[in-house]
């Protein structure tokens, strides 16, 4: 993206950052609708106007795009262009970012966390998770991405629980496509810690195979020939989880592809698949997917 000098605005850096509000605590902002997927996604839409505010988000990275207006609303703490419809921000966990809004705009957030992100880079196009940083974006745009978020999950019914799978699938491909668009995939040049590409496979795939029974992190460790300390912060750093998050995301994996084949007998489905009981299956269940074994049995019926 060129930016022409004339439509920088320099930071303002005698501006007593007293004046600022939090974006939580806004009391122009108005959330028009929200939408929890999972626990590592969900999706809110908001206005504002005429406010002066900072943001900061400890806890997951957040990619907005503006959807209406944002013509004279620009960044505060660093050189800036403005905004306007179909423009995105990058705002990565954790980096604060000031700004000025002018007339009324309306945007959308996608919130997502970090593991998820690097999760979903190593399963599509097999980027490991300890190369992948993100960047601040400001203002970027992507034909591609935009159309993806305006006319498909902008357009669509949030509150329609049969919208609630293809809401999920829908937000993965405009994380894809924010990885492969939006210059996102800067890749660290050095990388610490992890498994060895042979370790990984071995240890995934005793996964796999045995996902239907107790698995004791002690013979994982011994696969590995690390101490089970270690091995956890080795598995973590290579697939961006724990042992225990990835052996249950297998699980849950094989509970939809049971449920798929039309199977609604879910006390055999968990103890199938490795869970103690219904129960037990049912909250990781609603953790991961979103909706519970039983809800998804309808949506992929109906």
């Amino acid at each position: 993206m060129t930016l022409i000098y004339s439509d920088i605005v320099q930071p303002l850096e005698t501006q007593a950052t007293s004046t600022l509000t939090s974006f939580d605590q806004s009391s122009s902002k108005i959330c028009l609708r929200q939408k929890s997927l999972t626990d590592a996604l969900s999706w809110a839409h908001y206005q504002n106007e005429h406010d002066r505010l900072y943001y900061l988000n400890e806890d997951q990275h957040t990619l907005s795009l503006y959807l209406t207006g944002g013509y004279d609303t620009h960044r505060t703490d660093v050189p800036s262009a403005f905004g306007a419809p179909g423009k995105f921000c990058l705002l990565p966990k954790d980096a604060k970012s000031e700004w000025q809004l002018g007339q009324t705009q309306q945007f959308m957030h996608l919130y997502f966390n970090d593991d998820y992100l690097k999760q979903l880079a190593l399963k599509v196009f097999d980027i490991d998770p300890r190369m992948l940083e993100l960047p601040e974006l400001n203002y970027a745009s992507d034909a591609a991405t935009e159309a993806l978020v305006r006319h498909c999950l902008a357009s669509s019914d949030w509150q329609d629980n049969h919208n609630h799978l293809a809401m999920e699938q829908l937000t993965n491909t405009i994380l894809v496509s924010m990885l492969q668009n939006m210059g996102v995939t800067k890749l660290k040049s050095t990388v610490k810690g992890g498994l060895s590409p042979k370790t990984a496979t071995l240890v995934c795939d005793y996964m796999q195979a045995n996902y239907h029974r107790q698995i004791y992190l002690s013979e994982l460790a011994g696969l590995s020939q690390l101490s089970e300390y270690h091995f956890c912060r080795m598995f973590k750093a290579s697939h961006a989880q724990t042992p225990q998050a990835y052996l249950m995301s297998v699980r849950i994996e094989q509970v939809k592809l049971r449920i798929r084949a039309n199977d609604s007998n879910l006390t055999n489905i968990a103890l199938q698949c490795g869970f103690s009981n219904q129960s037990h299956m049912g909250r990781y269940f609603k953790k991961l997917v979103g909706v519970s074994p039983k809800q998804y049995w309808g949506l992929t019926m109906s």
